[in-house]
């Protein structure tokens, strides 16, 4: 199948497109290379398109004529969106809409949209279901569920199969440590910046040690990016079937809390990890965790990772000297 990968070049894209190449598919890439790096990606060469420049991007769909798009390119900071709403809105909004006019001048029959469990807010009960109530707390979360609903009006008219994918926290690396996560300025998921101070001695921000959990700080639902990626390609492959398309969370179900993160990766590393606690951000919620039942009835997905994989995946890359900052 031709799959046309958006923010290919990323962390998570870059699991997704090896997994396609796995599954003998023939893949491009769209990235604009912001944050992604083309190294991710050695056995494609990059489409350096802006997705919010309409133009290059239909071009992009116009040549390679793909029959599946997974789409993933966008920006993904809760905190930042607070600070930058414009930004957020025009990137993901408008770069999506660009991407689907693309997809129905061209007639791209299958589309899978990296969603986020932003679109939930603060949940009230957890873990959290599809039929959970969409309230972002976030311009972030608002712009995936903005998204999610032109995907959806879209396929309406078009007849196109699709899926958005509400995944939790990812982490993690390959396990031989040959890919994972390039980290930089704009590095801002939990185990990454954690395994940063224990390499360096600089103190990790934990922000908020007064929520209402067990040790006062944010509990997460920590998802392993192969076991994301496989779920991007098993859907892509089982969208043949018109019933698949729809909203899916995908998460473990096993919730962890900022310190218990910091402590296993004290574990894996034998490291301290210096931290001090600072003010909660605007738009992060205390606790959230997924139910991934849907997925597992509907296309066979169960996560094989556990958090511990997670670490010391992480741990290997980053201690490699390839991630980048960290």
């Amino acid at each position: 199948m031709r799959v046309l990968v958006t923010g290919g070049a990323g962390y998570v894209g870059s699991f997704v497109v090896r997994h396609l190449l796995e599954r003998n598919h023939d893949v491009r890439v769209l990235d604009d290379l912001s944050t992604g790096r083309a190294e991710a990606v050695p056995d494609i060469a990059p489409d350096i398109v802006n997705i919010r420049h309409a133009q290059d991007v239909a071009a992009v769909v116009r040549s390679f004529a793909p029959e599946a798009i997974i789409h993933l390119a966008g920006l993904k900071s809760s905190a930042e969106s607070v600070q930058r709403p414009d930004l957020y809105y025009d990137v993901n909004v408008t770069g999506t809409s660009a991407l689907l006019r693309a997809a129905k001048r061209h007639g791209v029959e299958r589309f899978v949209f990296s969603s986020s469990c932003a679109v939930y807010g603060s949940p009230q009960v957890c873990p959290v279901d599809e039929h959970a109530p969409t309230e972002p707390q976030s311009p972030y979360g608002e712009t995936k569920l903005a998204c999610e609903r032109m995907l959806q009006w879209h396929a309406r008219v078009t007849g196109m199969r699709w899926a958005a994918l509400r995944y939790f926290n990812v982490a993690g690396a390959a396990a031989d440590g040959s890919l994972g996560e390039f980290t930089g300025p704009h590095t801002v998921q939990l185990v990454p910046l954690a395994i940063k101070a224990a390499r360096s001695g600089v103190p990790l921000k934990i922000y908020g040690g007064d929520y209402p959990t067990f040790d006062g700080t944010a509990v997460r639902d920590y998802l392993h990016v192969v076991d994301l990626a496989e779920a991007h390609v098993r859907l892509i492959e089982g969208l043949e079937t018109p019933e698949l398309s729809g909203v899916y969370n995908l998460g473990t179900g096993r919730p962890a809390s900022v310190l218990e993160i910091v402590k296993m990766i004290e574990q894996v590393s034998g490291c301290p990890v210096p931290y001090h606690l600072a003010p909660r951000r605007n738009g992060d919620p205390a606790f959230s965790w997924a139910d991934s039942e849907h997925a597992r009835r509907t296309f066979d997905w169960v996560p094989q990772r556990k958090l511990d994989e997670i670490v010391r995946s992480a741990w290997l890359w980053h201690s490699s000297g390839r991630s980048g900052e960290a």
